[in-house]
C-alpha cells in the first residue's frame, strides 16, 4: 500500500481525536473517566492514557456496577449504547447523589456527571434519564470513531451486535451509525465513481448516506461537496450484506490467522491468549471437560497477541499461511533461535563476549518469548480441532458439493451425542441448512439432539436462528408440510446453482476448469493441502472447497472489460445494486437511487459507464455488514497482490463462525 493511502487511513484517528476531545473540552475543569471495560481496547486505537491526561482526564477507572470509584470531582463515563449498562450508571449516580446532603440544591448549570455514549444516544436513555429522577443532574453526548485501523488495509468499527441487532432483532439502528462512518469516508476518501451494494441492509445504509449528504448540502456544509468533488482515492467501493455469504462464515479456515480467531477470543485486533480456557472449551459439555486437577496442572499465564503485521513480525510472515505450513516453519525458526542460543562460547575473546550478552542475547531472548506465544497457540489448535480436523474437513466438503448427505447426517447426531459444542455443533447445522436445506424429518432430529445435549431453555435459539435464515421455520410445521419439505436428493441445489454461476466452487469437477487462475504468492500463500485448486486460488483458505463470494464479486468487477461485460456476469444478481458518483451525486447534482447491473445496462448512463471500465486503477474498498472474518481477510489479500490491485477491507467486526453462532444464542 502506498505511503499517501497509509497516511489517509490514519487520519480516521485524528478526526476520532478530534471529536473526542471537543467533547473534553466541553466539560470545565478537570474530571475523571469511568470506561466501560469493553471499550478500553477499542479507544487504545484512538488515544492513549498520556493524551486523556492533556486533555483534562485526572483519573481513569473501569466501570464495575459493585464496585464505584471514590467521589472526588466531576465524572465522566464511556459506555456503550447498552440499556442494562445506563441504568447501570445511572444506579451508581444515584448513590452517589444520596451521599451529599438533601438540603442542597443540585446546581444545573454546573452538571456533575457526563456520559459519553457510544456510538450514539438512543431515545430509551432520556426516558429513563427521566425515570430515575435525574434528568438536568446527567448530561448525555454522543461519540463515535468511526474506522479504526487494526492492521494493513483492516479498518473495523467495532461497533458492538450489529449482527445480533440488524439480522436477528430487525433493529436497524446500527445502521444510521454506520451510514455516518460511511459518510465521514467519502469525505476524507472522496466518493468512488461506482458503489456496489449487496443486501437489504446494504442498500439501506446507502439510502442514509445519501440523506445525510444531501442534508448536509442543503444545509450549505461546503465539507460535504468537498468529498463529491475531490478525486476519489478509491475508483470503486463494495457493500455486502453477511447473509449474502454465510458459508464463508460457518467454513473452518485453514490459514493460520483464522484459526487463531477459532480458538481465542479477539478484541479490537488483540488475541486473548488465555493458557486456561479458550472458545473450544467454553463451548463443551462440563462432564466433556478435564478434571479439575488435570486443568490446574495445564494452567498457564495469560498473555495476548496483537494481530497487526506492524506490532508482530511473526505474525506478518505467517498470517495468510496454510496451517499445516505455519506448524513446520515455527518448528524450524525454534530450531534457529536455539542455535543461536547456545553461540556462546568460553573460546570467545572477552570483548565478544560483551558484545555477544549486550547485543545478541537480549534480541534472542525477545525473539524466543514472541515465538514461544505463537507455538503455544499452534500447540492449543493442535489440541482442540487437530484430532478430528480431517475428517471435518471432509464432511465440510460433502456439504458444499451436495454428497453423502446420509454420512453428514450421521456425523452430526454422533457429535450431538458424544462430543457437543454449544455452538460449532449448530454451526455445522446452519452450514447443512444454508447449502442443501434440512428436510422435516432432519429438523426434528437435530434439534431434539441439541436440546437432549443442553437443555430445553435452548428453544428459543432456533427461533433466532431462523429469523437469521440459519434455520428453517419450525413454528407453522404440520403434517403436509413436512411431507412437502421432503425432498428428492437433487444434483444441484439451489446453493450450488448460484455459487457456480459465480464460480465459488473450485472442487465442483464441472466447473473447475471455470474457476479463476491467478499466480501465486509465496509470501501470502502456502499449499492448500489436499484442495484441488491448489495455491494458486484464493479458496485455499478453505482447503480447496469454496472461494467466498466477496473475493469472487471484486475480481469479476475487476475483470470486468466493459459495462455488458459485467452484465453478463452479475446481471442475474437482483440485490447488486449500483450508484455511486459516476451516476449523480456530485455537487449541485441530483442524488441517483441505487439500480441493478441489469437495469443500469438499459439505461442512459451505459456510455458513462462503459467509460470507466475496465478500471484504470484497481483500487476498492469493501464494507462487510455483520462481521468480516479473516479467510475473507485472506482471500482478499491474495486477489490483490495477483491482480495488481489495492483492496482495503472493513466491516463492523472481525469475527469467526463461532462468534456469529454465540451472537444468535444469547440473543
Amino acid at each position: 500500500m502506498d505511503s499517501s493511502l497509509s497516511e489517509k487511513l490514519l487520519g480516521f484517528r485524528q478526526i476520532a481525536q478530534e471529536k473526542l476531545q471537543h467533547v473534553f473540552y466541553s466539560i470545565p475543569s478537570e474530571k475523571d473517566l469511568i470506561i466501560d471495560p469493553a471499550l478500553i481496547k477499542p479507544l487504545e486505537h484512538v488515544c492513549g492514557a498520556s493524551w486523556l491526561r492533556k486533555k483534562g482526564i485526572d483519573k481513569i477507572f473501569k466501570f464495575d456496577p459493585k464496585n464505584p470509584p471514590p467521589k472526588r470531582k466531576q465524572f465522566l463515563y464511556f459506555i456503550s449504547s447498552s440499556l442494562l449498562t445506563f441504568k447501570s450508571v445511572l444506579d451508581q449516580i444515584s448513590g452517589y447523589q444520596s451521599q451529599t446532603s438533601s438540603l442542597m440544591e443540585p446546581d444545573i448549570r454546573y452538571k456533575q456527571y457526563h456520559v459519553l455514549v457510544f456510538p450514539s444516544v438512543v431515545a430509551s436513555f432520556e426516558h429513563l434519564l427521566e425515570e430515575e429522577g435525574l434528568f438536568g443532574i446527567v448530561e448525555l453526548y454522543n461519540f463515535q470513531w468511526d474506522f479504526l485501523l487494526l492492521d494493513e488495509a483492516i479498518l473495523s468499527l467495532e461497533l458492538p451486535n450489529v449482527f445480533a441487532d440488524v439480522f436477528v432483532r430487525n433493529d436497524t439502528t446500527l445502521l444510521g451509525s454506520i451510514a455516518q462512518s460511511l459518510r465521514i469516508f467519502n469525505l476524507v476518501m472522496g466518493k468512488p465513481n461506482l458503489i456496489f451494494s449487496f443486501g437489504e441492509n446494504a442498500e439501506k445504509i446507502l439510502h442514509m448516506v445519501q440523506r445525510i449528504e444531501s442534508s448536509k448540502a442543503g444545509n450549505g456544509a461546503g465539507k460535504d461537496t468537498q468529498g463529491a468533488e475531490k478525486e476519489p482515492e478509491f475508483s470503486t467501493m463494495l457493500i455486502l450484506d453477511r447473509d449474502r455469504d454465510y458459508p464463508a462464515c460457518l467454513l473452518t479456515p485453514v490459514v493460520y490467522c483464522g484459526l487463531l480467531v477459532e480458538i481465542q477470543t479477539l478484541n479490537s485486533g488483540s488475541l486473548v491468549v488465555d493458557g486456561e480456557k479458550n472458545k473450544i472449551k467454553s463451548g463443551k459439555l462440563p462432564f466433556l471437560q478435564l478434571d479439575q486437577e488435570q486443568q490446574q496442572a495445564a494452567k498457564q499465564e495469560g498473555t495476548s497477541l496483537r494481530m497487526s503485521g506492524a506490532q508482530d513480525m511473526i505474525y506478518r510472515e505467517h498470517r495468510y499461511r496454510h496451517f499445516s505450513e505455519t506448524i513446520s516453519l515455527l518448528s524450524s525458526q525454534a530450531k534457529t533461535l536455539g542455535l543461536e542460543g547456545k553461540a556462546y562460547s568460553r573460546e570467545m575473546k572477552l570483548s565478544e563476549m560483551k558484545d555477544y550478552v549486550t547485543n545478541k542475547l537480549p534480541k534472542v531472548a525477545a525473539a524466543k518469548k514472541e515465538l514461544f506465544k505463537h507455538l503455544r497457540l499452534c500447540e492449543t489448535i493442535v489440541e482442540e480441532i487437530g484430532a478430528n480436523f480431517e475428517k471435518h474437513q471432509m464432511i465440510e466438503e460433502s456439504i458444499l458439493t451436495n454428497t453423502n448427505r446420509k454420512q453428514i447426517m450421521n456425523y452430526i447426531v454422533e457429535l450431538l451425542s458424544s462430543d457437543a459444542h454449544k455452538y460449532n455443533t449448530l454451526r455445522l447445522i446452519c452450514l447443512y441448512h444454508v447449502t442443501i436445506g434440512l428436510t422435516g424429518e432432519d429438523t426434528t432430529k437435530l434439534m431434539t439432539g441439541y436440546l437432549n445435549a443442553f437443555g430445553y431453555r435452548h428453544l428459543t435459539v432456533f427461533h433466532s436462528l431462523c429469523q437469521a435464515r440459519l434455520f428453517p421455520d419450525t413454528t407453522n410445521l404440520s403434517k403436509t408440510k413436512m411431507l412437502s419439505q421432503i425432498s428428492i436428493p437433487t444434483l444441484k441445489t439451489p446453493f450450488q446453482i448460484e455459487a457456480n454461476k459465480l464460480k465459488q466452487l473450485p472442487t465442483d469437477a464441472n466447473e473447475q476448469a471455470a474457476g479463476p487462475s491467478v499466480v501465486p504468492d509465496h509470501d501470502a500463500v502456502s499449499a492448500a493441502g489436499s484442495g484441488s485448486t491448489g495455491k494458486s486460488c484464493p479458496g485455499y483458505v478453505f482447503n480447496g472447497n469454496y472461494i467466498p463470494l466477496v473475493t469472487q464479486l471484486t475480481h469479476m468487477i475487476f475483470a470486468a472489460s466493459s459495462f455488458d461485460n459485467l452484465n453478463t456476469r452479475l446481471g442475474h444478481l437482483e440485490r447488486l445494486k449500483v450508484s455511486g458518483r459516476a451516476l449523480g451525486g456530485q455537487s449541485g447534482e441530483a442524488q441517483w437511487p441505487p439500480r441493478t447491473v441489469k437495469e443500469l445496462s438499459a439505461s442512459s448512463h451505459k456510455a458513462a459507464l462503459n467509460r470507466l471500465l475496465p478500471f484504470k486503477g484497481k483500487t476498492m474498498f469493501i464494507f462487510v455488514v455483520g462481521g468480516i472474518t479473516y479467510a475473507e481477510i485472506a482471500a482478499c489479500h491474495l486477489l490483490e497482490r495477483t491482480i495488481g490491485a489495492k483492496i482495503v477491507l472493513s466491516s463492523d467486526r472481525i469475527i469467526a463462525g463461532h462468534d456469529l453462532i454465540e451472537a444468535v444464542v444469547n440473543c
